[in-house]
């Protein structure tokens, strides 16, 4: 779940691509936020941006 974020997919793109109800993509990405303790898609994305860099 957490590459399809980072390659900046909605929620209800990965509804989509997975084949699974819109509130199940939420409920993951919510899993996702709540693991790396983030609260928005802005942290997620300064995240990969500094794990990338190294």
């Amino acid at each position: 779940m957490l590459l399809p974020l980072a390659r900046h997919m909605t929620a209800s793109d990965i509804q989509r691509e997975l084949c699974v109800a819109n509130g199940t993509a939420k409920a993951h990405v919510r899993h996702v936020y709540q693991k790396l303790g983030i609260h928005t898609r802005n942290e997620l994305f300064a995240m990969v941006d500094e794990v990338r860099r190294g």
